[in-house]
């Protein structure tokens, strides 16, 4: 009877610390998931991978994953994967993805909607776009 006391006592501290330890996970995400599709010569693009450089020092835990679409087919490829899972079609590049937005194009209105994501991002815990389902 002892023993089943002791052990129950150990199996709830252990519980209660599995629980307490999520939100210290949450807290520890380290990074906001971004993912850029651009073209090597596309002026636009290099706008964006300038602004991108820039607020990456602002967002320490944004974490940028970029993709050169027009000489890499297996790039293009996932561009296509990942626009189908957001329910937008890539009518052009730069094709950027955050959190649940994904966004086309490069101009000061976009530049200001990634930035609004990526708070937006820090706030909660968004999932990394790769895995992003809208339907």
């Amino acid at each position: 009877m002892k023993k089943n006391k002791i052990i129950i006592f150990f199996t709830i501290i252990f519980y209660i610390s599995l629980v307490l330890s999520i939100p210290l996970y949450a807290e520890s995400k380290t990074s906001v998931v971004l993912y850029l599709f651009w073209g090597d010569g596309c002026p636009h693009c290099a706008k964006e991978k300038e602004f991108l450089s820039a607020i990456k020092k602002k967002y320490p835990k944004l974490e940028i994953k970029d993709y050169e679409v027009w000489s890499n087919p297996a790039s293009r490829e996932l561009l296509m994967t990942m626009s189908k899972s957001y329910g937008i079609n890539p009518n052009g590049i730069p094709v950027t993805f955050v959190g649940d937005r994904g966004i086309v194009g490069f101009n000061e209105e976009v530049a200001n909607q990634i930035e609004q994501a990526i708070k937006a991002c820090i706030k909660k815990i968004c999932q990394d776009p790769l895995f992003y389902k809208k339907y």
